[in-house]
């Protein structure tokens, strides 16, 4: 379609004399605008598109956070439980008694130091 707006259109007359008309040009300044308003529009919808996505983005790496998070602090509950029934003085007690043998010691064992 280029060949048509960049050639001159040349006609005869009735005398066989030859005009030339000027060279038809689709687009003048107004068509220059409005390309540039036009793509100034797409441009604005790019970047809001754009910033929408990464604000869905950040949104699920936020909530995945959150969710380790959870878990996380599910699991430092539990081990403190756990600490808590290893440390108990009455399971300390039965492991000595059943893995090293000891036993309670009988009255004459006891010595107090003054």
């Amino acid at each position: 379609m280029d060949h048509i707006f960049n050639r001159s259109y040349v006609h005869a007359d009735i005398l066989g004399q030859q005009i030339i008309r000027e060279k038809a040009v689709p687009w003048g300044k107004g068509f220059k605008y409005s390309l540039v308003v036009i793509s100034a529009v797409i441009f604005c919808f790019l970047v809001f598109v754009w910033s929408r996505l990464e604000v869905v983005q950040v949104g699920y790496e936020i909530s995945q956070s959150n969710k380790i998070y959870q878990e996380r602090i599910r699991e430092n509950q539990r081990l403190r439980v756990e600490v808590s029934s290893l440390r108990s003085p009455s399971r300390i007690e039965e492991m000595a008694r059943k893995n090293l043998g000891f036993i309670n010691p009988k009255q004459e064992q006891i010595f107090l130091i003054p």
